[in-house]
């Protein structure tokens, strides 16, 4: 298997346990779900960071990117799923609001592995 394909399934995961473990918690100890939503973001620069490391800048966004759009698509139903607490915010998207969201959503986190993968960069540079 490619490595760029290893970094994004990993990347799929790692997003898919962290919504699952965001959404218990903000059920569990009463807190807003979307309070959690930089940890997303992170997730986002980092996987960005991996890929253009191991690969170049652009496999880095696209795997961001990837990582965005399963998140704001399958994550946002296993935040659904779990009864993630949204406080008032009614957590039942129309599909024009899922797709709007998707898009934003995938955008943001090409943007994260864009930050991402230009630290990885500068960060090679130095080390040699």
């Amino acid at each position: 298997m490619k490595t760029e394909y290893k970094i994004l399934l990993i990347g799929i995961f790692v997003i898919v346990l962290f919504d699952a473990l965001c959404s218990i918690a903000s059920r569990r100890f009463n807190f807003n779900y979307s309070l959690l939503a930089a940890g997303s973001f992170i997730i986002y620069g980092i996987f960005g960071f991996i890929a253009a490391n191991e690969k170049s800048l652009k496999t880095g966004v696209l795997i961001a990117a990837g990582v965005g759009l399963f998140d704001s698509t399958v994550g946002w139903e296993i935040s659904m799923l779990l009864h993630a607490n949204t406080g008032d915010l009614k957590n039942n998207p129309t599909p024009i609001q899922w797709v709007i969201t998707a898009i934003f959503v995938t955008g943001l986190a090409a943007l994260c592995g864009l930050i991402g993968g230009w630290l990885s960069k500068i960060f090679k540079k130095k080390i040699s």
